[in-house]
Protein backbone atom coordinates (compact mmCIF):
# COMPACT_ATOMS: atom_id res chain seq x y z
CA UNK A 1 0.00 0.00 0.00
CA UNK A 2 0.76 3.41 -0.88
CA UNK A 3 0.44 6.55 1.48
CA UNK A 4 0.12 9.81 -0.07
CA UNK A 5 0.09 13.00 2.38
CA UNK A 6 -1.67 15.86 0.98
CA UNK A 7 -0.04 18.92 3.79
CA UNK A 8 -1.82 22.27 3.39
CA UNK A 9 -0.07 24.89 5.18
CA UNK A 10 -3.55 26.98 6.38
CA UNK A 11 -0.97 30.51 7.26
CA UNK A 12 -0.72 30.65 3.45
CA UNK A 13 -4.33 30.15 2.28
CA UNK A 14 -6.24 33.32 1.19
CA UNK A 15 -9.58 32.87 1.64
CA UNK A 16 -10.22 29.74 2.99
CA UNK A 17 -10.02 28.55 6.97
CA UNK A 18 -8.73 25.97 8.42
CA UNK A 19 -12.39 24.81 8.93
CA UNK A 20 -12.99 25.07 5.35
CA UNK A 21 -9.62 22.65 4.73
CA UNK A 22 -11.44 20.31 7.77
CA UNK A 23 -14.87 20.44 5.90
CA UNK A 24 -13.26 19.40 2.55
CA UNK A 25 -11.25 16.95 4.24
CA UNK A 26 -14.18 15.14 5.64
CA UNK A 27 -16.18 14.70 2.40
CA UNK A 28 -13.00 13.15 0.43
CA UNK A 29 -12.68 10.85 3.71
CA UNK A 30 -17.09 10.31 3.25
CA UNK A 31 -16.33 9.54 -1.07
CA UNK A 32 -13.24 8.74 -2.09
CA UNK A 33 -12.89 4.88 -2.25
CA UNK A 34 -9.65 5.31 -0.27
CA UNK A 35 -9.10 4.84 3.11
CA UNK A 36 -8.78 8.54 3.80
CA UNK A 37 -7.65 10.26 7.50
CA UNK A 38 -6.63 13.98 8.23
CA UNK A 39 -4.96 15.62 11.65
CA UNK A 40 -4.56 19.60 12.30
CA UNK A 41 -1.43 20.95 13.94
CA UNK A 42 0.73 23.44 14.62
CA UNK A 43 4.37 23.17 13.48
CA UNK A 44 5.76 26.70 13.26
CA UNK A 45 2.52 26.76 11.46
CA UNK A 46 -0.83 25.61 10.91
CA UNK A 47 -1.55 22.73 8.82
CA UNK A 48 -3.91 20.00 7.77
CA UNK A 49 -2.49 16.36 6.21
CA UNK A 50 -5.02 14.53 4.54
CA UNK A 51 -3.44 10.98 4.15
CA UNK A 52 -4.45 8.62 1.57
CA UNK A 53 -4.07 4.93 2.04
CA UNK A 54 -4.10 3.50 -1.26
CA UNK A 55 -3.14 0.39 -3.72
CA UNK A 56 -3.60 2.44 -7.01
CA UNK A 57 -1.63 5.14 -6.88
CA UNK A 58 -2.46 6.59 -10.45
CA UNK A 59 -5.71 7.21 -9.96
CA UNK A 60 -5.46 8.40 -6.41
CA UNK A 61 -3.01 10.94 -7.28
CA UNK A 62 -4.77 11.63 -10.97
CA UNK A 63 -8.14 12.38 -8.07
CA UNK A 64 -5.71 14.91 -5.83
CA UNK A 65 -4.82 16.21 -9.03
CA UNK A 66 -8.32 16.88 -10.45
CA UNK A 67 -10.38 17.80 -7.45
CA UNK A 68 -7.75 19.48 -5.29
CA UNK A 69 -5.15 20.78 -7.27
CA UNK A 70 -6.43 22.09 -11.08
CA UNK A 71 -10.01 22.58 -10.10
CA UNK A 72 -11.21 26.43 -10.21
CA UNK A 73 -12.05 25.76 -6.41
CA UNK A 74 -10.76 24.71 -4.49
CA UNK A 75 -7.63 23.92 -6.45
CA UNK A 76 -6.89 27.84 -6.93
CA UNK A 77 -6.41 28.34 -2.87
CA UNK A 78 -4.93 24.72 -2.46
CA UNK A 79 -2.22 24.93 -5.06
CA UNK A 80 -0.30 27.60 -3.41
CA UNK A 81 -0.84 26.15 0.22
CA UNK A 82 -0.14 22.73 -0.41
CA UNK A 83 3.04 20.11 -0.46
CA UNK A 84 2.02 16.48 -1.75
CA UNK A 85 4.47 13.24 -0.72
CA UNK A 86 4.08 9.58 -1.65
CA UNK A 87 5.97 6.89 0.23
CA UNK A 88 8.53 4.75 -2.08
CA UNK A 89 9.43 1.15 -1.83
CA UNK A 90 11.66 2.13 1.53
CA UNK A 91 8.43 4.25 3.05
CA UNK A 92 8.58 7.74 3.74
CA UNK A 93 12.83 7.10 3.57
CA UNK A 94 12.32 7.54 -0.26
CA UNK A 95 9.48 9.28 -0.90
CA UNK A 96 8.56 11.38 -3.81
CA UNK A 97 7.64 14.95 -3.69
CA UNK A 98 4.21 15.48 -6.37
CA UNK A 99 3.44 19.09 -5.75
CA UNK A 100 4.83 22.08 -3.72
CA UNK A 101 3.38 25.54 -3.58
CA UNK A 102 6.88 26.76 -4.26
CA UNK A 103 7.10 26.35 -7.97
CA UNK A 104 11.01 26.08 -7.64
CA UNK A 105 11.19 23.44 -5.82
CA UNK A 106 12.07 20.50 -7.92
CA UNK A 107 8.96 18.03 -8.55
CA UNK A 108 9.30 13.90 -8.62
CA UNK A 109 7.18 12.13 -11.16
CA UNK A 110 4.77 8.90 -10.22
CA UNK A 111 6.79 7.77 -13.28
CA UNK A 112 9.54 7.26 -11.54
CA UNK A 113 8.13 5.38 -8.82
CA UNK A 114 6.44 3.39 -11.48
CA UNK A 115 9.62 2.66 -14.37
Amino acid sequence: MTIICCQIQIDRLSFMTEKDITDICGKIEGSWPETISYESGNDDGRYVNLFATTSDRVMTWDRIRAQMIESKLPGGELRDAMIVTMTGDEGWDDYLLLHHFDRAEHLDTLEQRLG
